[in-house]
């Protein structure tokens, strides 16, 4: 079940589920997310120009995020798009937000668990940018 969760947040940026399993899936989602940010540059120069140290690194990296997501294109998607868009974050890739609804049939509070987008992740919060600045 965690695998697929996180195989549909990196698919389709945002999920729709219970608060219990959002709050949980972030724990997984945050480490196999780290496992694409964490390369680094390694990610934009070409294959064929990486070294034999910088090549085993890279396989380490796509075997271990490969162990959570199964499907082949989540996982280029995971480290062509995602770990790109969000390599100069130190952690925090998501963000639970609370739904005003309950499910039908259990009551079950609802949240919605994204991905940050490029924006947010260059963004500075107006409070540490005056605090920065003084």
């Amino acid at each position: 079940m965690w695998s697929n969760m996180v195989a549909s947040l990196v698919e389709h940026g945002r999920i729709k589920t219970t608060e219990a399993k959002a709050k949980e899936l972030r724990r997984i989602a945050e480490k196999t997310i780290t496992w694409a940010t964490s390369l680094g540059d390694i990610l934009s120069t070409e294959r064929d120009k990486l070294t034999a140290d910088q090549r085993s690194k890279l396989v380490h990296h796509v075997r271990m995020a490969k162990r959570v997501l199964k499907d082949k294109d989540i996982l280029k998607k995971l480290f062509d798009e995602v770990g790109p868009q969000l390599a100069g974050r130190p952690g925090g890739y998501t963000r639970i937000i609370r739904h005003y609804r309950f499910r039908h049939g259990d009551n079950a509070p609802m949240a919605y668990i994204e991905l940050l987008s490029q924006e947010e992740t260059n963004e500075e919060p107006e409070e540490e940018a005056e605090a920065s600045k003084e």
